[in-house]
């Protein structure tokens, strides 16, 4: 027989199927290892919770930096008032203000348990969320509400430091103006007293009003110098920090709108040069109009105008470089009127020195007392100033929600864990599977050997466990009946225009059942009303007497030695038309008789006195006897045991009997299974007959129904043999028709 093609041997969906069938042991409990370690890992896990709160951040803008030149204090208090996002995330991540809200929690720094993440909401909103993840809900609550407040805390702090240290500043020198004044005032009262001169004031000489007034000058230079330094240092650490570069949004028509209206108005020309053709009805109009449709829908759902952001050069750089090259071009020309004052100062005391000293006295205290009272006036306004600049400070970063405590963990996802686990299980189960079924060399499914073989199934004989129930007889039938029925039409089938007047049956290694198959092959053939001889062509361990309870000589190898005729060697059953010739002694040399000349002459002898001759063969694999006596035969009937049978043995044993140039017509898989599962879509047939068997019909244990089923059969077979008879018709030919 041809082999099947390359297309019939591929592996098919259906074959993949029933080998996770066979497997099915190795999935299931890989499946179960598998959910079990993933329960315990879903258990063994600490809960995560989590709490998250939102802060709202001003991006940077463009400002101008102002300030009163007439008063250096008030420029001291001049910042920014917007940050940089991305700066403040670096802020937020800080350890330093991490380990401040976890000892406010009463947590460790450096918990493993406690997690902070902080980042943007979205990238086109200014908005952070700062998450804590934490083993208890409140812990992961309150660290996430003390590190916002105490980043807002630190963040005003520094904001205003500047404003709170002028303020202390200028308190202490209001202090001390008021101190001078009030020792000036007492020592000018003690002067008057002691000279009995009240009115001092007229005492005063030109020369000491002109150096008070050189005093109060050098004294606004001095305060004005510190103001303008202290701003030249604020505004040189405030342009540090400033970003080099600004995101600009630019805002755009959208260009997709003249497209589409492009396409809008090209879409209804198009319509209305349809309409002059044809019907509003028609379906080119119809799709013209839904193309109308949906450009008009498009155009309403497109934006009118786009927004996108470039970066530009920060123009508060700019400004903020111009404003300290005036500071320092002020500081220049105050440090010049300085020399200048002090020059002028020198040049009166010089001239005031010839006064007389009691009078330079009383005008240089009066002198200081005006002074005195005019910085205590001074710092008085300034001070209440800067304390109305401190609490008017903006606020570029507000807390725009708290986080709250969240009772659900988020971690471990327990059910996703055991469902991840179990699909897990699942491959791996199906990985194992397949691997055990590649790494298997047994053939455990007829694809198995039709694959590597190429030939078809002719048969599956179920497993018979009492062995005194193998062989078939007049009073058995049921499932074994049936197989050997399905047996005997495949092979006759399989030899259709082909002369069948001699078969061996043989398998790969012993035990598999060869000899069983062929006695209850050449059974049926009989009980089918054809002439069969069953003749042990296994010379080294034959069986066939033994199964039939007969003696094993005289036989084959009498016949062919020459010292026994064929007919003497023929020995008759109880099954009509069936004739048994035994093995007889056992020679020494097997594989030389059978290929010897007188085999051939005692197989055609035995051919003429049969319509069919059935051989009993060893095994191929183990002699070379099968393959003698391939050579000589017409088929030849592979028997293959599922589940035991070696891939590699099979297919080597195969290749031996092509050598041979041996027909195989198919193969017979023996002591199959039949418990009703998946493998039944090949072999169920016989488990509907067996499970009817174990019923029984007509008695307790079935055994009278199965009786007259099978002498109803007999009696069936031998009226149809002598119709045949009568009609001129052969058995073979009435058999087939009762087969089909």
């Amino acid at each position: 027989m041809q082999e099947e093609t390359g297309a019939q041997e591929e592996v098919s969906l259906r074959d993949y199927l029933d080998l996770l069938r066979r497997r099915i042991a190795i999935i299931v409990q890989t499946c179960i290892a598998a959910l079990v370690i993933g329960c315990a890992v879903a258990i063994m896990q600490t809960p995560v919770y989590k709490s998250t709160g939102r802060l709202l951040v001003t991006p940077p803008v463009q400002q101008a930096i102002m300030r009163d030149s007439s008063d250096p204090i008030s420029a001291i208090a001049v910042q920014g008032s917007s940050h940089n996002i991305d700066t403040q995330l670096e802020v937020l991540m800080n350890g330093t203000l991490q380990a401040k809200a976890y000892q406010a929690a009463n947590v460790s720094p450096g918990d493993p348990s406690v997690r902070v993440n902080v980042g943007r909401a979205n990238e086109l909103i200014d908005i952070i969320d700062l998450s804590v993840e934490a083993g208890k809900p409140t812990i992961a609550a309150d660290v996430a509400n003390n590190m916002m407040d105490i980043y807002i805390k630190d963040e005003r702090t520094g904001r205003t430091g500047d404003i709170t240290d002028a303020i202390t500043f200028a308190t202490t020198t209001l202090k001390e103006a008021q101190s001078d004044w009030e020792k000036s005032s007492k020592a000018l009262q003690k002067y008057n007293i002691l000279k009995n001169n009240p009115d001092y004031a007229n005492s005063v000489t030109s020369g000491g009003v002109q150096i008070g007034n050189l005093d109060g000058k050098q004294n606004e230079m001095q305060q004005l110098m510190v103001g303008n330094q202290a701003f030249i240092d604020e505004t040189r650490a405030y342009l540090a920090k400033l970003p080099k570069t600004i995101d600009k949004s630019i805002r755009t028509e959208n260009p997709l709108i003249k497209t589409i209206d492009g396409e809008l108005v090209s879409a209804r020309t198009e319509y209305k040069a349809i309409l002059q053709k044809l019907s509003a009805e028609n379906p080119t109009a119809k799709t013209a109009q839904a193309r109308i449709e949906n450009f008009e829908r498009e155009r309403k759902q497109a934006p009118v105008f786009v927004t996108t952001t470039e970066k530009a050069t920060n123009p508060e750089i700019t400004a903020t470089e111009m404003e300290l090259r005036k500071m320092d071009a002020q500081m220049a020309n105050l440090k010049a009127s300085i020399k200048k004052n002090d020059a002028q100062k020198a040049a009166i005391v010089t001239r005031q020195m010839a006064l007389s000293k009691d009078t330079f006295r009383v005008a240089q205290v009066t002198q200081k007392i005006k002074s005195a009272q005019a910085n205590v006036d001074k710092l008085t306004t300034q001070l209440a100033d800067m304390r109305l600049r401190e609490k008017a400070q903006p606020r570029p970063i507000q807390i725009l929600s708290k986080a709250t405590i969240n009772p659900s963990y988020i971690r471990p996802k327990r059910p996703l864990i055991i469902f991840m686990s179990g699909l897990a299980g699942l491959f791996l189960g199906v990985c194992f599977a397949l691997l055990a079924e590649f790494m298997d060399d047994r053939v455990n499914a007829p694809e198995d050997a039709r694959r590597l073989l190429g030939v078809p199934a002719l048969g599956y004989i179920p497993r018979i466990e009492k062995e005194e129930q193998r062989l078939l007889s007049a009073d058995r039938g049921g499932s074994l009946l049936e197989s050997y029925r399905v047996l005997r039409s495949n092979v006759r089938f399989a030899a259709v225009g082909e002369p069948l007047n001699s078969m061996m049956v043989t398998s790969t290694t012993p035990g598999e059942g060869k000899s069983l198959t062929a006695a209850n092959l050449a059974i049926a053939m009989a009980l089918d009303g054809r002439k069969v001889i069953l003749v042990d062509a296994d010379l080294r361990r034959p069986t066939i007497h033994e199964k039939f309870g007969v003696r094993n000589t005289p036989g084959l190898t009498n016949v062919l030695v020459g010292s026994m005729s064929i007919d003497k060697a023929l020995q008759d059953t109880e099954i009509e038309n069936l004739q048994l010739m035994t093995s007889g002694p056992i020679p020494p040399n097997p594989a030389e008789l059978l290929n010897s000349r007188a085999f051939e002459q005692v197989h055609e002898m035995l051919k003429e006195r049969a319509d069919l001759v059935i051989f009993d063969s060893p095994p191929c694999l183990s002699v070379a006897d099968a393959q003698v006596l391939a050579a000589n035969v017409d088929g030849l009937v592979y028997v293959v045991q599922l589940g035991s049978t070696k891939k590699s043995a099979l297919k080597h044993g195969h290749e031996l009997l092509k050598q041979a140039r041996a027909k195989v017509l198919g193969i017979v898989y023996n002591k199959v299974q039949v418990d009703g599962r998946r493998n039944d879509y090949y072999y169920g047939y016989y488990s509907y007959y067996h499970k009817t068997e174990l019923q029984g019909k007509g008695g307790s244990n079935g055994k009278t129904g199965q009786n007259s089923e099978w002498e109803g059969m007999i009696s069936q077979s031998a009226q149809a043999k002598e119709a045949n008879a009568l009609s001129g018709n052969t058995l073979e030919s009435k058999g087939d028709k009762d087969e089909v």
